[in-house]
């Protein structure tokens, strides 16, 4: 199983009349389902998700995984056939995955890798490919230099002339090339969505606009809301954006997603968060994990009595 990274107007997700948070929510309790090994009943969540509307690419790759692991060959195989044509790429990782070992063994193995090829250009035949490749070099323009970001802080140390001229310059003046560019395709084009351009893509917009002014961001997150409304861009990016959003004019934020440098704790710690108590709730509806989670994983500091 590959789980992808894995970033208004009007506020808030849950006042969405869509099939978003529903379908979110199975895909969050299918996935925790997995983990814990309970394989036939993360595979009936997959299915109850996919009765709302069509999945992700990744979505299906992950109930193919799940469905295998139940022994459940003839759903599995399924399921990596519509993961391929709805624009799983990452073929390498699927003929390595060992929760694919049962399938593999199958005598459909083999011709089911023959037909590989077949799906991916099927899939390829159904997207805008100069806007697929455009959207993805600028992808990797946006992110290396993010990527670069902490061999620049360890070597250098956070407070350094170094590093604020790599993150306060550098970064800037590429940042706001990729923007332009990003914001042409916006204002041309709209949101290009996942059935468009593919799901990397597709991302690369909100990554781009993630990190954009303020002015900037208030001006598409509805067209970003609308997009998710429509099953084109994931609901997780429109609560990324929408708690920056909440945060750079000093709100406090409902998803929990951002986090500040704090210079004294010399760690990122989680902005201000509305109702703690029911966060989690309004976490799961976009297929977000627990708050206390996400500040483990991240290596945020969360400290819930001292948000009330």
């Amino acid at each position: 199983m590959k789980i992808a990274s894995l970033l208004l107007v009007t506020f808030g997700l849950l006042s969405f009349t869509g099939f978003a948070q529903t379908y979110d929510e199975f895909i969050l309790e299918a996935n925790e389902l997995y983990q814990s090994k309970s394989f036939q009943q993360s595979s009936k969540k997959w299915e109850e998700a996919f009765r709302i509307h069509e999945g992700f690419s990744s979505d299906y790759y992950n109930a193919a995984c799940t469905n295998a692991l139940a022994g459940n060959s003839d759903k599995a195989f399924e399921q990596l056939e519509k993961a391929l044509v709805n624009g799983w790429e990452d073929i390498d990782w699927m003929q390595e995955d060992s929760d694919l070992e049962n399938l593999k063994e199958s005598s459909r193995w083999s011709a089911f890798i023959g037909k590989v090829p077949e799906l991916r250009e099927e899939y390829l035949r159904s997207l805008n490919i100069e806007m697929k490749n455009l959207l993805e070099d600028l992808r990797m323009q946006d992110q290396t230099i993010r990527l670069l970001l902490p061999d620049v802080e360890q070597r250098f140390g956070r407070e350094s002339k170094e590093y604020s001229w790599f993150r306060g310059d550098l970064m800037s003046r590429n940042d706001s090339v990729v923007l332009m560019k990003v914001t042409e395709i916006l204002n041309t084009e709209g949101w290009l969505g996942i059935s468009e351009v593919g799901e990397s893509a597709n991302q690369t917009i909100w990554l781009v606009i993630q990190h954009a002014p303020l002015a900037v961001q208030q001006k598409y997150l509805p067209v970003l809301e609308e997009s998710v409304l429509h099953g084109e861009s994931k609901a997780q990016y429109l609560a990324f954006l929408e708690d920056r959003i909440l945060m750079r004019n000093k709100e406090k934020q409902r998803y929990g997603t951002q986090s500040l440098w704090d210079k004294e704790k010399k760690v990122n710690v989680i902005w201000p968060v509305e109702d703690p108590e029911t966060v989690n709730e309004r976490r799961a509806s976009v297929g977000l994990d627990t708050l206390e989670e996400y500040a483990a994983n991240s290596g945020f500091l969360y400290e819930p009595d001292s948000q009330k």
